[in-house]
């Protein structure tokens, strides 16, 4: 047994190395996903199957890339059985790993730290931020550029302060007239 700590285990976070990608997809939704549903209490309330876009048509299994077939294929004995909802939550599973792999450590690095940062707010301001992140999605894509710009030349301080009075895309910034 050399190699293995007193436990009996080997090294202990290797597990939680290994799941700490799928966990931050996850968080990388949670936005979205909470976006979905009625929250008075900063939790998602709809369990039911995600509606499917007007005009989106879910490819049946034949009709995948070979790519698609290749990240989905523990889903291939029901593929065609499967709501539609569920695939097209399966492809867009999918998108999003594709984006993960394709990030840099760094980038990965300043996503877990966005996440953390989130997960440290006091729950008002994770409830205005979810808010403000649904008012910027209304925004024309040029706003929403400038105001992340913005908020990301701010210190965490400014941020906070900010979210306080409402957030980007819902209040001016902190010492702005309106």
């Amino acid at each position: 047994m050399a190699g293995r700590r007193a436990g009996g285990h080997g090294d202990g976070a290797a597990p939680v190395r290994r799941a700490l990608p799928a966990l931050l997809l996850g968080l990388l939704l949670a936005g979205q996903a909470l976006a979905h549903g009625e929250r008075g209490d900063g939790h998602r309330h709809d369990h039911g199957p995600t509606p499917v876009p007007a005009g989106v048509r879910v490819p049946a299994w034949d009709e995948l890339s070979p790519e698609q077939q290749a990240g989905l294929e523990r889903l291939r004995p029901h593929w065609d059985q499967l709501p539609a909802s569920r695939r097209v939550r399966a492809l867009e599973w999918l998108e999003r790993k594709a984006r993960w792999d394709a990030m840099t450590p760094e980038q990965r690095e300043k996503l877990r730290a966005g996440a953390r940062n989130f997960r440290d707010l006091p729950p008002e301001l994770r409830e205005k931020m979810r808010a403000s992140m649904q008012a910027m999605r209304a925004l024309p894509v040029e706003e929403q550029r400038a105001l992340r710009k913005r908020w990301h030349e701010m210190s965490p301080e400014q941020r906070r302060a900010w979210l306080q009075t409402g957030g980007p895309a819902i209040s001016p910034p902190p010492g702005e007239a309106e």
